[in-house]
């Protein structure tokens, strides 16, 4: 079956399940029968696989033989009645689109004998069912010759006992450690081997991990029957059986086929369409592990995507199927950084794009700090560019990374000028309607809290992060304006942890200060929107905000919002403490607010449940539509509200207008000079004519 996502990508779905309650074995083609309880191998020296390779292989000419057997409690499975065998497994084409109709070249089949021993135990375990329901038909047939018009008796069903599930459970996961073991022995040995392997060879192992994929399918149906107690249903996650599939089921042997690709093209696409299919039916049927399925769907398509080297639609197909299963679990996990990495890897060719989701990926909830690697080998090559072919998204990005690498002072700063200098002259063609400007200030709030470095002093002086602050935190950092010196304080910080939050912060503000000069500008809005939720959430923290205040730009920020007032101004809305959201609008959720959703600092933004119903990445309109400019307007304007509560920045009054305190004049100044990207503020006065200089010249 297949299922067509909004944006056209058709993905592969498994086909129905005849029975909901199975949990016996299934009609493995091509696959070993695992013993649950002794493995009995046997063969000839001559018969022998090369070292590393596994002592058991499918019976065919000039193949070795090794057969292995089982016996679960006297043959038969004390499941066995009551239950149906699982469809078979479709093959998928090279897109997943369709299915193979042939075995791919160069795999062999199964042989004729070995079929055959598979039916015949497949009926000894399963006759006492078939003669059952066989008998009940034929009796009922003949009652239908003599009397038309009876109907036929429901078949009788056998209840499945809490004792009978924990047995079948014991000896499936017995035999499953077997398989698994021999799975991680080799490939583990064959990842160390330079021999190449034969077509036989490589057959043996591909059956081997269609083994493991099996017993686990089995194991899972079988302990979320629904009959099993909440003991047997935990056993999977208690032993982490989601993630032992992925890593010794999956993960291994395709890493292991990508290091011998050359020899192993066939045997890998096979595998990978095996894989899909495999884990679309757990999607369907075991959803408790659904976060799960989704990622390693999006893994395997994005596998299947990079070994595609000849067709460009197939490979831009499959990118398309992979960030569809990677969006579903973003939107599903949030907070989980490591989707993001995924994502960014996906964003190629768009520099930005791939930038934005790093930097997400390190400020996440659940950080995953690879992403810092995989950030440095993005930027590192577009370090070299001239200074005259960078465009807008190469200077802002070579801008980060001569701070994350901490080249010198002088270097970056040479950078960001150039940035800031070419964002006021392309400040206008900033596209996506809006959404890329909020990728360059959700990027340069990364940079603040150094990019999910846990020595960040931003990111120790951030202690609030909890969803919904309450009255109590509110309170506290109100006593803090309240009570700290009107008169404008620079401390010294001199170690380096302090002096690369300061230039990443002037960075950011500047970069703010560009946007603000852009009055009337719908577009500028959402990137306005999340800097004010920033600066809102940092107010919460007095310890943060301390440190950062001199660098804001109140001043601009308060004769902004004034240009922000119109005739359908909800006035009550923008005053009230609660979160505005507007009765009569259609747009609970703005765009930019899942662009940020999942960072840990966005937490203090939004209410709890805010994003509780909100539409999936591929339900959500691709064009922004003209109703999110009144909702993002009142969001600004909330938030300007919120923090003029302070009164030590800025004020709101009766005739609401916003102005700037006096404090807010003194910081002005130093918020607006391009000194404090040096970061010393006492280098203001022995660095500002060189900063000019630099200015002029570019």
């Amino acid at each position: 079956m297949e299922t067509v996502s909004s944006h056209g990508v058709r993905a592969l779905r498994s086909p129905a399940r005849t029975s909901v309650g199975y949990v016996g074995k299934s009609r493995r083609q091509n696959s070993f029968r695992v013993s649950r309880e002794t493995w009995r191998l046997s063969a000839s020296p001559s018969q022998q696989l090369k070292p590393g390779v596994p002592q058991c292989a499918i019976e065919h000419s000039g193949v070795p033989m090794v057969e292995i057997t089982k016996t679960r409690q006297g043959e038969e499975s004390q499941l066995a009645q009551g239950f149906v065998t699982r469809p078979e497994l479709p093959r998928p084409h090279s897109t997943p689109i369709a299915v193979h109709n042939q075995n791919p070249g160069g795999i062999q089949k199964v042989s004729h004998s070995t079929q055959v021993q598979a039916h015949a135990l497949r009926q000894t375990r399963d006759g006492e069912l078939v003669n059952q329901n066989v008998g009940i038909v034929e009796a009922e047939a003949v009652s239908q010759d003599t009397e038309p018009h009876k109907m036929f008796r429901q078949l009788d069903t056998h209840t499945i006992t809490e004792e009978q599930l924990i047995n079948e459970v014991r000896g499936i996961y017995t035999g499953l450690v077997l398989v698994e073991k021999k799975c991680i022995e080799i490939d583990r040995q064959q990842a160390q081997s330079k021999t190449e392997l034969s077509q036989a060879q490589w057959q043996t192992l591909v059956t081997l991990h269609r083994t493991l994929l099996y017993e686990h399918h089995d194991f899972f149906l079988a302990s979320q029957h629904p009959s099993a107690g909440p003991v047997l249903k935990d056993l999977a996650e208690k032993y982490a059986m989601p993630a032992r599939m992925w890593r010794y089921g999956v993960h291994s042997f395709l890493e292991l086929l990508r290091q011998k690709l050359r020899d192993s093209m066939e045997y890998m696409l096979d595998f990978i369409y095996l894989s899909y299919s495999m884990i679309t039916l757990l999607l369907e049927s075991v959803p408790r592990f659904r976060e799960t399925w989704i990622e390693c769907l999006g893994d395997l398509a994005r596998y299947r995507m990079a070994v595609e080297e000849f067709d460009k639609k197939d490979r831009e197909l499959w990118a398309g199927v992979s960030r569809y299963w990677y969006n579903q679990d973003a939107d599903q996990s949030p907070e989980n950084g490591r989707i993001q990495h995924h994502l960014a890897v996906l964003a190629r060719p768009d520099v930005l794009q791939q930038f934005f989701h790093y930097t997400k990926a390190l400020i996440s909830v659940h950080a995953f700090p690879n992403a810092l690697d995989s950030m440095t080998q993005l930027v590192t090559p577009l370090m070299n560019i001239p200074a005259p072919n960078r465009g807008l998204i190469e200077s802002f990005v070579t801008t980060h990374g001569a701070l994350f690498m901490q080249a010198p002072v002088e270097e970056f700063v040479s950078r960001a000028n150039l940035f800031l200098a070419t964002l006021r002259k392309e400040i206008s063609r900033v596209g996506r309607q809006g959404q890329q400007g909020v990728q360059l200030a959700s990027c340069n709030i990364a940079a603040i809290f150094q990019y999910g470095s846990k020595d960040g002093v931003i990111e120790k002086d951030f202690t609030l992060k909890l969803c919904n602050p309450t009255a109590e935190d509110r309170l506290r950092a109100m006593e803090w304006a309240s009570s700290a010196s009107s008169a404008p304080t620079y401390a010294k910080y001199s170690d380096v942890s302090s002096q690369l939050a300061f230039r990443a912060s002037s960075l950011a503000f500047h970069t703010l200060i560009v946007m603000l000069g852009q009055l009337g500008d719908q577009n500028i809005y959402p990137s306005v929107h999340i800097s004010m939720a920033f600066v809102w959430c940092l107010t919460l923290n007095p310890a943060a905000i301390q440190r950062l205040e001199p660098l804001v730009p109140w001043s601009l920020l308060a004769n902004y919002l004034n240009t922000l007032f119109r005739p359908d101004t909800i006035i009550s809305k923008i005053e009230d403490e609660s979160f505005p959201l507007l009765e009569d609008s259609t747009t609970r959720q703005l765009p930019e607010d899942f662009l940020i959703r999942g960072q840990a600092w966005s937490r203090l933004y939004y209410p709890e449940r805010f994003f509780e119903g909100a539409p999936i990445e591929d339900n959500r309109p691709q064009i922004e539509e003209s109703s999110t400019v009144i909702p993002r307007r009142h969001r600004c304007l909330w938030l300007g509200v919120r923090i003029a509560t302070y009164t030590r920045w800025m004020t709101y009054d009766q005739t609401h207008r916003f102005t700037p305190t006096l404090l807010a004049d003194e910081f002005a100044p130093m918020a607006e000079s391009p000194a404090y990207l040096y970061g010393n503020p006492y280098s203001l006065e022995t660095e500002t004519s060189s900063i000019d200089q630099e200015m002029q010249e570019v």
